[in-house]
């Protein structure tokens, strides 16, 4: 083989072999509740399917919070990894990645209310979903 088609059938293969490290994965946990502002929530982990590289970042998340009741001024929602967090502006949606994050990683949501006193009624969160896109 020459040179030059073994540079071809590389330059073809490449896009393939970065396409197949491309993926997504959901998962769901159980919420919990929280009855005074300035307590900090946070979720059971939610972690990725087996088989996903080291090296693959989070692309694109997409969130779904699902509450008993409406949600309490003050609420502040959280995505965090170890490493970091990013900040969720509502209940649900879609969000591109400006921060790099591991798409390998376990991830947890985290919630504030952020006033003093009771919550009436109490926060409380029935369910956290995620869905994470990679590459």
């Amino acid at each position: 083989m020459t040179p030059f088609p073994l540079a071809l059938l590389l330059m073809f293969s490449a896009p393939l072999a970065a396409h197949a490290a491309s993926g997504a994965w959901t998962q769901k946990t159980a919420g919990g509740s929280i009855s005074v502002g300035q307590q900090i929530l946070s979720s059971r982990p939610l972690t990725p399917p087996a088989g996903i590289p080291e090296q693959a970042t989070a692309t694109v998340i997409s969130w779904q919070v699902t509450l008993l009741s409406p949600p309490p001024p003050g609420l502040d929602i959280k995505l965090c990894t170890p490493q970091r967090c990013v900040r969720l502006p509502s209940l649900r949606g879609t969000q591109t990645l400006t921060v790099p994050l591991l798409a390998h990683e376990s991830y947890r949501f985290v919630y504030v209310v952020n006033r003093r006193g009771a919550l009436t009624p109490p926060l409380n969160v029935v369910s956290n979903q995620l869905t994470v896109n990679y590459r």
